[in-house]
């Protein structure tokens, strides 16, 4: 059967075909994902689920009706998209000599690069200490880049000064994290 085929079959609901293009990648990819992006195991079983969901809602939603490559392909360039868009975010935060958090410049060099990934993956995990709403608002506005009214309307706020007050709170909780597990690490 061809690729196409099992677009087709899965376009229809064959949760079947889905099953096992789930099971024949999955070990490949959660190994590659590891090794590639040096992740933990979670992690990388979470990137191989949302590669799962978009390309069945790519199949769905009618943009992927036809395969230009192979579903392991397709598959593997969504992890590497989304293992590339979750560092991007956590290269946003650095931390300064003064012990504030601002935003990098992406176009200054690295010249200690082991200690940026330890200071890019403490700050990941900072983000997941941090929790809801904090986490989604940050996100929503540093990795989105909403707009505060976006981020208002989405999350409910009364007003953008309300969300933005809510944002300098998160960010402010976000380096109190930040300053602690630095503090555990010396």
């Amino acid at each position: 059967m061809s690729e196409n085929d099992v677009i087709a079959r899965i376009k229809t609901g064959d949760e079947r075909e889905l099953g096992t293009i789930y099971e024949k990648y999955r070990q490949e990819f959660i190994s590659w994902i590891i090794r590639t992006y040096s992740c933990n195991i979670e992690e990388a079983k979470e990137v191989y689920q949302l590669a799962i969901m978009i390309f069945y809602e790519n199949i769905i939603n009618g943009r992927l009706t036809t395969m230009t490559s192979s579903i392991k392909s397709y598959l593997f360039a969504i992890g590497k998209n989304k293992m590339l868009e979750q560092k991007k975010f956590a290269t946003r935060f650095t931390h300064n000599m003064d012990g504030t958090m601002d935003l990098m410049n992406e176009d200054q060099p690295t010249e200690d690069v082991e200690k940026q990934e330890a200071t890019l993956k403490l700050v990941e995990h900072c983000m997941h200490l941090l929790g809801e709403p904090c986490r989604g608002l940050l996100e929503m506005y540093y990795y989105h880049k909403k707009s505060m009214t976006d981020i208002a309307k989405s999350l409910g706020y009364k007003n953008t000064d309300t969300a933005k007050n809510q944002k300098y709170k998160c960010m402010k909780r976000l380096k109190k994290i930040f300053e602690e597990r630095t503090m555990n690490t010396v």
